[in-house]
């Protein structure tokens, strides 16, 4: 049956000489992969060039419960980025973001407000020109929120450390030792009061602590998601974003 629904494309795979499994995150059907008959043939390479990962996608599918390969009868893009393609900085955080996505969409079902989420924060980073480089941490705080592990609790004077394990503001230093150091749960604090990736508020943060966190934060998604495992994309997020300093 013929469903009209809109997705993002995660992950490509080459199959036989001209072929592509295209891994898709769709608004109606969560995460499927699509077969696409001769897209890497000469005639069809524009077509392939839409699945580009994290292209926004609007899409006429084919869909049966229980197959592993749809098919899309048409497609077209949803929008068309401005910056992600040309910027390194901007398609570096795109990179991690999709790598994040690919650990995280790996159940069939659609979650109710994901793909509104997804394509708001994919327009932000097209459009982001200040506060690039904490765009990724609040991403995944607001990717946290959707799947039900957002951070709990406030950081104080009486909570100031924050248990990755755990997933709230504690009094002290939890004895298994994940945890974020003082200064780190008061940024944390800081990011979860202002959730919004605005371009003309942005936190201002030295490049260290900027990538202690974030790295912590995968930490706490690799206890909260199950296989989330590690990521090759933050050593390359971290040389591209110190390169523009404290942002």
């Amino acid at each position: 049956m013929l469903h009209k629904t809109r997705g993002l494309a995660l992950r490509q795979t080459r199959y036989g000489e001209t072929s592509l499994i295209v891994k898709l995150y769709t608004e109606a059907f969560g995460s499927q992969s699509y077969i696409l008959n001769g897209a890497r043939s000469a005639k069809s390479r524009t077509r392939a060039a839409l699945f580009q990962p994290p292209n926004l996608l609007d899409l006429e599918v084919y869909y049966q419960e229980g197959r592993d390969l749809q098919r899309i009868r048409e497609v077209r893009p949803l929008h068309v980025y401005a910056r992600i393609p040309y910027s390194i900085a901007h398609s570096s955080v795109a990179l991690f973001l999709t790598e994040v996505l690919g650990k995280c969409l790996r159940d069939e079902h659609a979650t109710d407000g994901l793909f509104p989420f997804l394509e708001e924060r994919l327009l932000e980073l097209d459009t982001c020109e200040r506060g690039l480089a904490i765009f990724p941490l609040r991403f995944l705080l607001g990717l946290s929120q959707h799947f039900g592990f957002q951070p709990q609790g406030f950081c104080s004077e009486q909570t100031p450390w924050f248990d990755l394990q755990e997933g709230l503001f504690v009094a002290s230093r939890p004895a298994h030792g994940y945890a974020l150091f003082p200064e780190e749960s008061q940024v944390l604090h800081q990011l979860l009061q202002q959730p919004h990736l605005l371009n003309d508020t942005p936190l201002l943060l030295p490049g260290a602590l900027r990538q202690s966190l974030l790295d912590n934060l995968l930490v706490y998604f690799r206890f909260h998601v199950d296989g989330f495992g590690l990521l090759r994309s933050p050593a390359i997020l971290h040389e591209v974003l110190a390169k523009g300093g404290p942002s």
